[in-house]
């Protein structure tokens, strides 16, 4: 037994001088050796194709309706889409009339006995998992079956069936 602790000691301290020269040897590369110095590059070509404009230039004047537009569109505002745009036809009041809403079916799911369907608002690009009863832009869910989905108009009252699409026909 004393052999083996003996042999094992001596392979540890060979090891640990390997280790130790390895580092030192390392060591010395890195810290003694020369230093690249970084060229410095005349940016002189940069001042000539961008110059800066003249002190007495004005800014481009913005009309007040960009200015109204840009002020009232909140980013965070769950309407952010229905912000109004600058040249669009606006109603009696001064307010952009919001588009039209188109709804495309993409399936259901079934999640036990609860039935979600899977539509995408086109006009905003937001795909949605409804059950029955659930609002969405203004149109409640009535009914959902594999080949269509009933929803109703929150304000009209009007019903409004959205079929199945196929993959090719929403491309």
């Amino acid at each position: 037994m004393p052999k083996i602790a003996s042999e094992r000691s001596l392979v540890l301290a060979v090891t640990l001088v390997l280790i130790t020269a390895v580092v030192w040897r390392w060591q010395a590369a890195v810290f003694h050796a020369p230093r690249n110095e970084i060229k410095s590059e005349s940016w002189n070509h940069v001042k000539d194709e961008y110059p800066m404009p003249k002190d007495g230039t004005e800014p481009s004047q913005l009309s007040q309706e960009l200015v109204e537009s840009v002020v009232h569109a909140n980013p965070f505002s769950p309407t952010r889409r229905l912000a109004p745009i600058v040249g669009r036809d606006t109603t009696s009041k001064g307010t952009a009339a919001p588009l039209p809403v188109r709804f495309l079916y993409k399936g259901r799911i079934n999640l036990g006995q609860r039935q979600r369907a899977i539509v995408e608002e086109a006009t905003a690009h937001k795909t949605y998992f409804l059950e029955v009863g659930q609002e969405v832009a203004g149109f409640k869910v009535l009914d959902i079956t594999e080949n269509r989905v009933v929803l109703s108009d929150l304000q009209t009252k009007q019903e409004v069936v959205v079929s199945v699409v196929s993959p090719a026909s929403s491309q």
